[in-house]
């Protein structure tokens, strides 16, 4: 059920990770919205004359503090639906300002005049408050409405003109004179502009959409690197040290690769006669002591332990993390894992092992179907290591090296060429070595079918 979760986890943190960050930044945007309608009413307080200050302070106040009613359907089903209102609500309230709010209680100003006023702008202010939502499509939403609004806005101030003066009115190069006369006349709108307006706050919308659709994307990217670092700790947490988990993490060794490696196959010798009359909690505490101790020796090496199987133990190096000698670091662990198998004693046992290393090309990366995977190597080398462990049994040795190992290794202890041996279900003779002294003359003589002394590397 883990790896089923695994599987499933990446879009579900990425929506989740989304929702949060919608959530979060619609709370900021009402939060700073609300902030700043207060302070446009203060502006409003200030600017005119009372009584009338005090109706549009009121008026402006009751519109700041009405926003934060979309605040009580968060966690709701009407949650969504109350971003778009607000906004809606925000840029129709600006739209509202534009074609009926009067320019002064002292008398009749026409309308159009509100153009020459900075209240367009109030539109960015609530695309602007849109953009903290991380929402692309309530940015598009709000854009909408503000540049429909402005067109409303610019077409309801005409429809209620006699005459209407424009940029149209003036003479091509016209004199300073007639431009500021055409410009400040009491009937000029200057539609022009009016459109040019919207298409800015269209242009700026658009843009802010843009920019959110990143801002998502860094989140959905994060959302990614989190799952595939669970991904990581979940197949291999428990097998390699912290550092080399980073450099799975941060490198992306997971993916699939084909690479020459070697592969150490070490098995527990005389284990059924261990296990015999033992309790299984004492043995799997035993073995589990044990294998620390090989992990330990593994890690310190530059290896990983790819897999426990049963009372053997399945170790590459060079796979799925890169690292140079590669060989030379296999039989180096080898040679302490052997050393840490015959002094250590475990509850009272000393436990030996037989150990196989072949060097060759593998594939390594993760298989299995969406509920369970994990990562494996296969190649030659695998099986050549597991066969070379269950050779030790016949040769009387508790470790044999391929000849391709040797060859790929560039320091390492003294070793005793055994001679070329026909493995199981490998085609050819593999080339075998082992620990000098560790065989004895009638083993070599076994092995090649004749009395002949063994070559030492």
């Amino acid at each position: 059920m883990a790896n089923k979760h695994l599987s499933a986890s990446l879009p579900d943190a990425t929506a989740t990770a989304l929702s949060r960050a919608e959530r979060t930044g619609f709370k900021i945007a009402v939060i700073g919205r609300t902030a700043a309608v207060m302070m446009i009413a203060v502006a409003y307080l200030l600017s005119f004359y009372f009584p009338i200050n005090i109706a549009i302070f009121a008026i402006t106040g009751t519109i700041a503090v009405a926003g934060l009613t979309p605040l009580a359907a968060i966690g709701t089903r009407f949650e969504k639906p109350a971003r778009f209102a607000l906004f809606a609500f925000d840029a129709s309230a600006v739209t509202i300002l534009l074609a009926f709010v009067p320019l002064s209680s002292g008398g009749n100003i026409p309308q159009n005049l509100v153009f020459l006023t900075s209240s367009v702008q109030h539109y960015y202010l609530v695309v602007a408050a849109a953009i903290l939502t991380l929402s692309p499509p309530l940015v598009l939403w709000t854009g909408a409405w503000a540049a429909g609004g402005l067109l409303f806005a610019t077409w309801w101030i005409m429809s209620g003109m006699e005459h209407i003066v424009s940029y149209n009115d003036l003479p091509i190069s016209p004199p300073r004179d007639v431009y500021i006369q055409t410009v400040l006349n009491p009937n000029f709108l200057g539609i022009a502009s009016r459109v040019q307006e919207a298409l800015i706050v269209s242009l700026v919308t658009a843009i802010a959409a843009l920019a959110v659709y990143q801002a998502r994307k860094v989140v959905r990217d994060q959302a990614q690197a989190e799952v595939s670092a669970r991904r990581v700790q979940t197949l291999f947490g428990r097998y390699v040290p912290a550092p080399v988990l980073r450099e799975l993490i941060d490198e992306g060794h997971l993916a699939p690769q084909t690479r020459l490696a070697t592969l150490m196959f070490a098995d527990i010798e005389g284990f059924t006669s261990l296990s015999q009359g033992m309790k299984p909690a004492k043995l799997v505490q035993i073995l589990n002591e044990f294998f620390t101790a090989i992990t330990d020796i593994v890690d310190g090496n530059g290896g990983v332990v790819i897999n426990y199987i049963g009372d053997a133990v399945l170790i590459s190096f060079n796979a799925p993390l890169p690292i140079d000698g590669h060989a030379d670091r296999a039989l180096k662990a080898s040679q302490e894992i052997l050393t840490m198998s015959e002094s250590r004693v475990f509850d009272g046992r000393t436990i030996r092992v037989r150990i196989g290393v072949a060097t060759g090309f593998i594939s390594a990366g993760t298989v299995g179907t969406g509920e369970r995977q994990t990562y494996t190597v296969y190649g030659d080398a695998v099986n050549l290591a597991q066969r070379l462990q269950e050779l030790n049994k016949e040769m009387r040795t508790n470790c044999l090296i391929c000849g391709t190992t040797v060859t790929n290794a560039r320091e390492h202890q003294p070793l005793t060429r055994l001679g070329e041996v026909k493995i199981r279900n490998l085609s050819g003779l593999i080339e075998v070595f082992a620990p000098t002294a560790a065989p004895s003359p009638a083993t070599v003589a076994r092995l090649n079918g004749a009395s002949t002394s063994g070559d030492h590397v």
